[in-house]
C-alpha cells in the first residue's frame, strides 16, 4: 500500500475542473516518491474522485456563504467518510496552490504534531490583538499535514457542536486559531506552522519586517498561496504565473 495520499476538494463552481487536473499534473512533476491522488468532491467524475458527504450541508447558508469551507474536514474522519481512500500520512492542497520544488519535504517531516500553513508574512502582535475579534488569524489552511486519525478530535468538536461552530465562526482559520492553535505560546497548540520558507503568499508577501514583496514568484521555497486576495488584486483566473 502506498502509504502518501494527497487530497483536494472541489466543490461549487468557484474553481473549474482544471485546476484539480493542473493540481493533479504539479503533483506528478514534484513528487519524488510514491503518492494516492484524490479528489473530493461534491461532482465526481473521474477515477480519482470521491464523493464528498452532505450530512453538515444544513447549515450552509448561501446568503452569507457561510459554512462552505467546512466541506474540507470531512478529511479529518478518513474512515467514516471516505472508505475507499487509502494511506497513513496525508497532505492536504487549495486547489489555487503553485508547488515550487518536491513535495516529499512534507512527509519527510516529524509527525508529533500535525501541521498547517502559519503565515509568517502576518505580524503576530496584530493577530493577538485582534483575536476577540475573530480575524487576522496566522493560520491558513490552504496546506494540511497529518497523520491518520490525527485530526479526528477536530472533526469530532465540529461534529458535536456544529450549530454553534458554523454561526459563530465564519472562515475555518478563525475556528481552527480559537481552538487548535495557541497564538501566544506558538509552540504549545494541537497544531504547529510549517518552517518559514515553507510556504509564502503571493498576495501578502514572505516573513513579516524581512521580505514582504508581493506578486512575486520565489522558487527557492516549497509552495505559493494565491487564496489570500482582496477585491483589489482582481480575478485568480488572470494570475499567468499561477497558470
Amino acid at each position: 500500500m502506498i502509504e502518501n495520499t494527497i487530497l483536494c476538494v472541489k466543490w461549487g463552481d468557484k474553481y473549474n475542473r482544471s485546476y484539480v487536473e493542473k493540481l493533479k499534473e504539479q503533483v506528478e512533476t514534484n513528487c519524488s516518491i510514491p503518492v494516492n491522488f484524490y479528489c473530493l468532491t461534491d461532482n465526481p467524475t473521474e477515477s480519482y474522485d470521491i464523493e464528498l458527504p452532505t450530512h453538515w450541508d444544513e447549515y450552509y447558508n448561501p446568503d452569507t456563504n457561510r459554512f462552505w469551507a467546512y466541506r474540507k474536514f470531512y478529511m479529518f474522519n478518513i474512515a467514516k467518510n471516505f472508505p475507499a481512500v487509502t494511506g497513513k500520512k496525508f497532505l492536504f492542497l487549495d486547489l489555487d496552490v503553485l508547488i515550487h520544488q518536491d513535495l516529499k519535504y512534507f512527509f519527510d517531516l516529524p509527525m508529533n504534531k500535525p501541521w498547517i500553513v502559519r503565515g509568517w508574512w502576518n505580524n503576530i502582535e496584530n493577530c493577538r490583538k485582534n483575536f476577540g475579534q475573530i480575524k487576522s488569524t496566522p493560520l491558513n489552511s490552504s496546506v494540511i499535514l497529518w497523520n491518520v486519525g490525527q485530526m479526528r478530535k477536530i472533526y469530532n468538536h465540529i461534529n458535536e457542536n456544529k450549530e454553534v461552530i458554523f454561526f459563530t465562526y465564519p472562515t475555518i482559520d478563525n475556528y481552527l486559531n480559537h481552538f487548535w492553535y495557541d497564538i501566544w505560546e506558538e509552540n504549545e497548540g494541537f497544531l504547529q506552522g510549517f518552517p518559514e520558507g515553507a510556504v509564502y503568499s503571493w498576495y501578502k508577501g514572505n516573513i513579516f519586517g524581512k521580505d514582504m514583496a508581493r506578486k512575486i514568484l520565489r522558487p527557492e521555497h516549497k509552495i505559493c498561496l494565491f487564496n489570500n486576495s482582496t477585491a483589489d488584486d482582481g480575478d485568480v483566473n488572470e494570475i499567468k504565473e499561477l497558470w
